[in-house]
């Protein structure tokens, strides 16, 4: 009667296991000197202090690119989903400007793929705050990040 017993909890969690859905890291493209090695890094920031804010980084994001610009994007292109990471944000030498960077892309993302209808200016906000709430969760994130993201929450409300 035991064993019946365990091979009934055995089979459920081996169920439920099945049914939640799994998401693989982004695939990160190699550029400048160790760049995607930083962005890995920023990666697993994210995946430790937030990980409600990881796991929509892997649902929205297939992979992270660099670009040369003074700021960072994100884009659909042949169904692939992209974070484009400008060489300004690598150069800051932040890791955590990098994950930053990653959690507020990965909610502009998230807006496309679900059809949200916000304007330019709404949208940014929410971005940012979605960056800020991240950033308060960081227990050494640097003065200027949280500064920087403060006054885009206030340039755009």
């Amino acid at each position: 009667m035991r064993l019946k017993a365990h091979l009934g909890v055995f089979v459920f969690l081996l169920t439920w296991a099945f049914c939640i859905p799994s998401y693989s890291q982004p695939k990160v493209h190699p550029a400048g000197d160790g760049w995607h090695l930083k962005v890995d890094s920023a990666m697993q920031i994210i995946k430790k202090y937030d990980p409600e804010k990881y796991e929509l980084l892997t649902q929205v994001c297939d992979e992270v690119s660099f670009w040369i610009s003074n700021f960072s994007s994100n884009g659909i292109n042949d169904g692939v989903r992209s974070i484009y990471i400008a060489n300004k944000d690598v150069r800051l030498n932040s890791i955590n400007n990098l994950a930053c960077v990653l959690v507020h892309e990965s909610l502009h993302l998230y807006i496309i793929q679900r059809s949200i209808k916000l304007d330019k200016k709404a949208e940014e906000k929410a971005c940012y705050l979605y960056e800020l709430e991240f950033l308060n969760k960081l227990p050494n994130s640097e003065p200027w990040l949280i500064e920087n993201t403060k006054t885009k929450i206030k340039l755009y409300s």
